[in-house]
C-alpha cells in the first residue's frame, strides 16, 4: 500500500512539473545592458536580466542570458540563438536597456554604441524589425519583450535610415506592427518613457518575473497581471503595452488539472524506510558523459538499475546552460522522474557553450536518500570543426573559408552523415568539403540533400552554384530563384546576393529600394561584402541613393573592425590578419581618416597580393567562384561577370587582397563593379583611395 502511494505521489509531482504534454522546443534570449560606455549607465538591465533568465529556465525554456552586449557581441550571440531557435516552437528575446525609435523604427543600443555620426545607427544599433523578421523565419511563435523604452540620450538627433536622412523620435518605442502568431510587449505605451524605478529591478520586469510562472496562465492574461502591477507601482505614469496577433495560446508553465490529493498515513503505522537500491547512485556519481553539440536531444544512456516505482529522482542542480529532458516533456529544474524514466532522460546543450556543465540529483526511496552528481561535456562534431559555414544561421561554429578547408573534412563529414542522416546541417557540410576537394557532382548531390532537409545556406549554394556555372550550365534565372527563397529564410549570404541583384538589375529587374534594405540587412547580421558594397554605393551614389563618403566610411570601418582585408584594401590600408600589438611604450600617433576620395587614372595596375591565404590542404586545388564566400576565379575580374553573378568577395575575417589586377574593389560581381564607373571597379580603370590611412577608432 504504501509503495502505491509513493508511486501516486510521484506521478503528481512529475505532472505538476511538467509544462507542455510533449517536448516543445522553446528558447529565449535574455539581454541587459547597463554599462554604457559613451553615455550614462542604466541601473537596473542587468539584473533585470539575470532575473528574467531565471524565470525562463524555470519555465523550462533554453536560456541564452547575455550582459552589456557590444554590436559585435550582440551578433555572434544572437547567430548562436537562431540556431537555437530554427524549428523551435516558442522563441521569445526579452531586451533590457537604451531603445529609441527613428522615423517609426525602433532601435536597441549595444554598450558600445556612440551615435555621434549620422550613419552610425546602421552599423552601430540593432533594428528590431530585423530581429523579429528573424525569428519569424525560424519559430513558429515569436514573442518580444522590451524593457528599453527611454529616451535619446544621444546628442545627434538626426541619421540616416535607408535612402532617407530621418530624424531620432524624441521619447520611447514606436508601435510595431506584429505577424501571425507574434506577440510584442512594451514596458510602457508607445512613445512614453518607461521607469527603472527605485529598487535594484524595474517595476516591469519584476512584474514579469513574479507573474509569469503563475500556472495554467496564458501569456496575454499575464501582460494584463503586469500592467496592473506596474501602473500601480507608478501611480499610473507607466502603462505597460503589447501587441498581439497570437492564434495559439502560449502557457509558459502548466502544471496537473487537478490537485494532488493529500496522503493518508494509516493509523498506528509508522512510515516504511525503504533501502536505495544497488548501484542506484552509482549510475550517476562522477560520471563524464560527453555529448554532441547541435544534434538534439542526446540519450544520457545511465543504465539505472531498478525501475521500481517507488524510487524517484528530483533534479537537485541544474546544470548552467543547455536542457534536460524525456521524450515527452522538458525538465525545468527542481523536477522529479520515477524509476522507469531515467534511462529516457536527455540533454540537449546549448550552442555556443563549450563548458562542461553538472546535473545533481537526489535519489530517494521512502525515507531514503543519497545525493549524486555527474558532469555533462558538450563537444563539436569534427564535421563542423573542419567545414562549418562562416555565418550560417544553422550552425554551430564561427566556420571557415573554403580555402581553409582541409584533406579530412571529407572523411569527417562522411561519418557526422553516417552517424546523424537527419541532420541537414552535416549534407551541406560535406557538399563543401567534396568542393574544397574538387569533386564537384558528389558536392552537388550532398547540397541538394541539405537544401531537401531545411538547410538554408544550401539553398543560397545552389543559386551560387547556378550563377557561376561550377560543373553546370550558367544560369542566372535559377541562380535568383535560389538566392530569393534563402533570402526569404534571413541568410545573410542570400540576402547580399538578392539585395545586390535587385539594386543593380543583374538578371532580374531593379528595385533599388528592396535591393538596398536586403544590403542592409545582410550588414547588420555581419556580412562583410554587404558593408564593402554599401560602402561603393553610399561613396559615389547610385541609382538615387544619395553620395555620403562619411556614411561610406562609417561601413568600411565596420568591414574593419571584423577583420576584413577587402575594407583595409578600399581605404588603402595593408591587408593583415591581425592588429598590432604595441609594446616598449612607443609613441603612439592617431590620425583619424576624414573623407573619401576618387582618383582616376589611365590603366589599372597590378597590385601584389599584400597577403596571400593560407591553404590548409596540400591535395587537389580547391575550385573557385565569383559569388559566395570564395575568391574570383577568372584571371583578373574584381567586376561583374557575364553571368550575372550577383554575390561576391570572401567573408569576414579572410587573409587575402584582391585579385586580378584590382585596387580597392571587392570580388565577384560586387556593386562596385557593375556599371563601369564606379570606385572599386576595374572595368573602368578607377580606384578607390583615402586621404589618410589609418584611423583612430577603426
Amino acid at each position: 500500500m504504501l509503495r502505491c502511494y509513493a508511486f501516486l505521489a510521484a506521478l503528481i509531482l512529475v505532472g505538476l512539473t511538467a509544462f507542455e504534454a510533449h517536448a516543445d522546443r522553446r528558447v529565449a534570449f535574455v539581454i541587459g545592458n547597463s554599462e554604457y560606455r559613451e553615455i550614462p549607465a542604466l541601473k537596473n538591465p542587468d539584473k533585470d536580466a539575470q532575473d528574467v533568465a531565471n524565470t525562463f529556465r524555470l519555465a523550462g525554456f533554453d536560456v541564452f542570458v547575455a550582459k552589456d552586449l557590444t554590436k559585435l557581441q550582440f551578433e555572434a550571440q544572437f547567430r548562436n540563438y537562431l540556431a537555437a531557435a530554427d524549428g523551435a516552437d516558442l522563441a521569445v528575446v526579452y531586451y533590457s536597456g537604451h531603445g529609441f525609435q527613428i522615423g517609426g523604427e525602433n532601435f536597441l543600443i549595444p554598450v558600445d554604441a556612440s551615435l555621434k555620426a549620422a550613419a552610425d545607427i546602421e552599423v552601430q544599433a540593432i533594428k528590431l524589425d530585423d530581429v523579429l523578421q528573424q525569428l519569424r523565419s525560424k519559430s513558429k511563435i515569436q514573442v518580444i519583450i522590451l524593457d528599453a523604452c527611454r529616451n535619446n540620450p544621444f546628442p545627434r538627433k538626426d541619421y540616416w535610415l535607408r535612402d532617407q536622412l530621418i530624424v531620432a523620435g524624441g521619447a520611447g518605442l514606436a508601435q510595431v506592427k506584429s505577424s501571425l502568431n507574434t506577440l510584442i510587449a512594451f514596458a510602457t505605451e508607445p512613445g512614453a518613457v518607461a521607469y527603472d524605478g527605485t529598487g535594484d529591478l524595474s517595476p516591469f520586469s519584476s512584474a514579469f518575473s513574479r507573474r509569469a510562472l503563475a500556472p495554467n496562465q496564458e501569456i496575454r492574461t499575464v501582460m494584463a497581471a503586469v500592467r496592473r502591477d506596474v501602473v500601480k507601482a507608478t501611480n499610473g505614469r507607466q502603462v505597460p503595452w503589447e501587441n498581439s496577433s497570437l492564434i495559439d495560446d502560449v502557457v509558459l508553465v502548466r502544471s496537473a488539472s487537478q490537485p494532488a490529493p493529500e496522503t493518508v498515513q494509516p493509523s498506528g503505522v509508522a512510515p516504511v524506510a525503504l533501502n536505495l537500491p544497488s548501484g542506484a547512485a552509482e549510475a550517476i556519481e562522477s560520471r563524464d558523459i560527453g555529448i554532441p553539440v547541435g544534434v538534439g536531444p542526446v540519450s544520457l544512456k545511465l543504465d539505472f538499475p531498478t525501475r521500481d516505482p517507488a524510487v524517484s529522482l528530483k533534479l537537485a542542480s541544474y546544470p548552467a546552460t543547455g536542457t534536460l529532458s524525456l521524450p515527452d516533456r522538458a525538465l525545468p529544474p527542481q523536477s522529479s522522474l520515477t524509476a522507469d524514466e531515467v534511462d529516457d532522460l536527455r540533454y540537449e546543450p546549448q550552442i555556443g557553450s563549450a563548458t562542461p556543465v553538472e546535473v545533481g540529483f537526489e535519489i530517494r526511496a521512502g525515507n531514503a536518500s543519497r545525493s549524486a552528481t555527474m558532469k555533462l561535456s558538450p563537444s563539436l562534431n569534427p564535421c563542423d570543426q573542419a567545414a562549418g559555414a562562416q555565418l550560417d544561421l544553422q550552425g554551430v561554429v564561427p566556420g571557415r573559408l573554403p580555402n581553409e578547408i582541409g584533406g579530412a573534412a571529407v572523411e569527417a563529414c562522411e561519418a557526422a552523415v553516417k552517424a546523424y542522416p537527419d541532420v541537414a546541417r552535416f549534407h551541406y557540410e560535406l557538399g563543401r568539403a567534396l568542393l574544397a576537394a574538387g569533386k564537384v557532382d558528389e558536392a552537388r548531390k550532398a547540397i541538394q540533400d541539405a537544401a531537401d532537409k531545411g538547410h538554408v545556406r544550401a539553398v543560397f549554394e545552389l543559386g551560387y552554384i547556378a550563377s557561376s556555372g561550377i560543373g553546370t550550365a550558367v544560369d542566372p534565372v535559377k541562380a535568383s530563384g535560389f538566392y530569393s527563397q534563402a533570402s526569404d529564410k534571413g541568410d545573410p549570404y542570400a540576402m547580399a546576393a538578392w539585395g545586390r541583384a535587385l539594386f543593380n538589375g543583374l538578371g532580374v529587374q531593379r528595385d533599388t529600394d528592396k535591393g538596398l534594405d536586403l544590403l542592409l540587412k545582410a550588414a547588420a547580421m555581419g556580412h562583410v561584402n554587404a558593408m564593402n558594397d554599401l560602402a561603393l554605393i553610399f561613396q559615389e551614389g547610385r541609382n538615387g541613393v544619395p553620395a555620403d563618403p562619411a556614411r561610406a566610411l562609417a561601413f568600411l570601418k565596420a568591414g574593419i573592425k571584423r577583420q576584413d582585408v577587402y575594407s583595409m584594401s578600399i581605404l588603402g590600408l595593408p591587408a593583415r590578419s591581425e592588429l598590432t600589438v604595441a609594446v616598449c611604450k612607443p609613441k603612439i600617433v592617431r590620425k583619424t581618416v576624414t573623407k573619401i576620395k576618387v582618383v582616376r587614372i589611365p590603366t589599372p595596375k597590378a597590385v601584389e597580393t599584400p597577403v596571400k591565404p593560407r591553404q590548409k590542404d596540400t591535395g587537389p586545388a580547391s575550385w573557385r567562384g565569383n559569388g559566395g564566400d570564395r575568391p574570383e576565379p577568372r584571371g583578373g575580374s574584381g567586376g561583374g561577370s557575364d553571368s550575372g553573378s550577383t554575390d561576391g568577395g570572401t567573408e569576414g575575417g579572410t587573409t587575402g587582397g584582391t585579385e586580378g589586377g584590382t585596387t580597392g574593389g571587392t570580388e565577384g560581381g560586387t556593386t562596385g563593379g557593375t556599371d563601369g564607373s564606379t570606385t572599386g571597379g576595374t572595368d573602368s580603370g578607377t580606384s578607390g583611395g583615402f586621404d589618410t590611412v589609418s584611423g583612430d577608432g577603426l
